[in-house]
């Protein structure tokens, strides 16, 4: 039976990076979610996300395609169950990188989840790296830094808090709590 493994934090905590980096253990692969958001530049349909329409993803829940679903900056996320399910019959470990809305859906339907939340080590550097993405427009770094703040709140209901201050020690740290390392 496969592991399922929540890997949540505010927006520029480094979760992308944390999972890519744990993705080079063949044994963890990373969920792709759906999407209603337009792609980033540099993003591939079917490999970072499914990017799909509003009317495709309402769709999507109405049949119940999705393990959990969330509005976040104006655009639907969600977890397609099926592939979920496939993850969880293998013998590997499946890594959904998730904001909080999704990740306590998933949590009540799935308590075994092993859930990670990943913090940056101060507001300021979390700021610096919603710069540095050179993606995000001023409003819309305002708005991530106040979900930022909310999603803080609900650091203690995931099993582990990693600070991510040395992307190394961070992805070593999430290694042996997975027994990985």
């Amino acid at each position: 039976m496969g592991k399922l493994v929540i890997i949540s934090g505010p927006s520029g905590s480094g979760k992308t990076t944390v999972c890519k980096l744990l993705e080079k253990d063949p044994l963890v692969k990373k969920s792709i979610s759906v999407t209603t958001r337009l792609p980033r530049h540099s993003e591939k349909n079917g490999k970072a996300y499914h990017f799909v329409s509003t009317n495709e993803f309402k769709e999507m829940i109405r049949k119940g395609e999705l393990a959990e679903h969330a509005e976040y900056c104006g655009s639907y996320y969600g977890t397609p169950i099926n592939a979920l399910r496939e993850a969880l019959a293998k013998e590997i470990v499946y890594l959904l990188e998730i904001e909080v809305q999704g990740a306590l859906q998933i949590m009540e339907k799935f308590p075994e989840a092993i859930s990670i939340f990943l913090l940056p080590p101060d507001k300021k550097t979390l700021g610096q790296r919603l710069m540095q993405r050179n993606t995000n427009k001023e409003q819309d770094m305002e708005l991530r830094l106040k979900i930022a703040d909310k999603e803080l709140e609900y650091r203690d209901r995931y099993n582990y808090c990693v600070v991510n201050d040395d992307l190394e020690l961070t992805v070593n740290t999430i290694r042996k709590i997975l027994d990985l390392a």
